[in-house]
């Protein structure tokens, strides 16, 4: 039963969280928008909203959105309102994307538990990388990149345990067991990484708890807090939000303490119809209001006990809510015209790049066959071994190191 003063429960800690501003975003102007071939097929602008949106990810002044309505992957420019298309998921994913991984240079991991995989995307939609493996990845249903260990780790929903891998794919090692006892899942349901460790969401047993990065049991959170996990954001401080299935509100968490429920039921700001994701970046949480067809933002303020709470109104959201221009956030009206063309040049910068990587893998695969047809002559040619062996560049090893916003 949960307490009936939510702040009760966390009043011995240092800092209390204000939360406050709900701003919508159910779609965006697409300019010039593709056919299904990726060919510009209209000319002008359109307002498109969003069907029915299951995750989210955003990175600074972007937000990533997959739409199970459309089967499309969209990134939202919060400065320009604007709506790209960046992927078309009819024939890559075998059904319903369960999670959504942005790293910074915007490349993207997707889960398919369809097709027990997962899989890594250049920004610009190109599938560079599938994790898999067929004895311990039956069904996959979140999947986060661990910075601090530099690997990616993979929820399976079938051995309810975390699969540790290596940027380039290869299983490392595995995190967790079945059960319900302290470091056990029952039903996981999401994972994400902060500054503690790992947090992992489950139906059943303890539905919130964090493991250490060693695979060590670190805690378990009130567990009458929460009845029906589905996703979980963690901001800097290592406060935690769950969003509950059962209430459609967001549980937040303080040093494992329920601290208070926001939100819940219903299609005005701030209510939701099935909270399906949630990521948290730069001060604001991105909640998936999956049934209502929206993001919706909610800007977190961490302050201190003495300081004076703001009010609602004393925050501008179209304004605060931040622009990614080189290392510091602006506010939205502040960019220059020649800023405006920023990610456009980098975009090309980036097909570039990818193009070149094909060139080598392509000169690469020559060689090789070069060198095979050298090795089937008769053995008093020589052939000098410099002459074929060359190693090819390595420029998408290690995901996430890409050309920045």
């Amino acid at each position: 039963m949960l307490p009936k003063d939510p702040a009760a429960s966390a009043i011995s800690a240092s800092t209390q969280q204000s939360l406050f501003g709900w701003r919508d975003i159910d779609g965006g102007v697409e300019s010039a928008w593709p056919d299904r071939a990726g060919l510009p097929s209209v000319t002008g602008q359109r307002y498109v909203r969003f069907v029915r949106p299951v995750q989210v990810a955003a990175r600074g002044n972007f937000i990533f959105v997959v739409d199970a309505g459309t089967e499309l992957l969209y990134r939202y420019d919060l400065s320009r309102n604007n709506l790209k298309v960046v992927l078309d998921l009819k024939g890559v994913t075998a059904g319903e994307v369960s999670d959504l991984y942005v790293y910074p240079d915007h490349s993207f991991l997707l889960v398919d538990p369809d097709s027990a995989r997962v899989l890594y995307f250049s920004r610009n939609g190109r599938l560079m990388r599938v994790f898999q493996d067929d004895l311990n990845l039956v069904r996959p249903v979140a999947a986060v990149y661990d910075e601090a260990m530099g690997r990616v780790l993979i929820a399976d929903g079938s051995s309810d345990d975390i699969l540790v891998f290596t940027t380039t794919g290869e299983l490392q090692g595995v995190i967790g067991t079945r059960g319900v006892a302290e470091g056990q899942f029952l039903n996981i349901t999401a994972i994400t990484t902060g500054a503690d460790g790992i947090y992992v969401t489950a139906r059943l047993g303890h539905r919130l708890q964090i493991m250490g990065r060693d695979g060590s049991h670190v805690k378990s959170f009130q567990s009458d807090a929460v009845v029906f996990p589905l996703a979980v954001a963690v901001d800097r401080s290592g406060n935690t939000f769950v969003s509950d299935y059962l209430d459609n509100s967001i549980k937040v968490f303080q040093e494992g303490l329920f601290l208070e429920s926001i939100a819940g039921s219903g299609v005005a700001p701030g209510r939701f119809k099935r909270i399906s994701d949630l990521w948290y970046d730069e001060g604001f949480l991105y909640a998936v209001d999956s049934l209502n067809g929206r993001i919706q933002v909610l800007r977190v303020e961490v302050i201190e006990p003495e300081t004076e709470a703001f009010s609602d109104d004393a925050v501008d959201l179209e304004t605060a809510l931040p622009v990614d221009v080189g290392d510091q956030p602006v506010a939205a009206d502040a960019l220059s015209p020649d800023e405006s063309t920023a990610e456009t040049e980098l975009e090309a910068a980036q097909s570039e790049l990818e193009k070149l990587q094909a060139e080598l893998e392509a000169a690469s695969s020559k060689l090789e066959a070069a060198k095979a047809d050298v090795d089937n002559q008769p053995a008093e040619v020589p052939v000098a071994a410099e002459a074929v062996s060359v190693e090819p560049a390595q420029v998408i090893d290690s995901p996430g190191s890409g050309i920045q916003e």
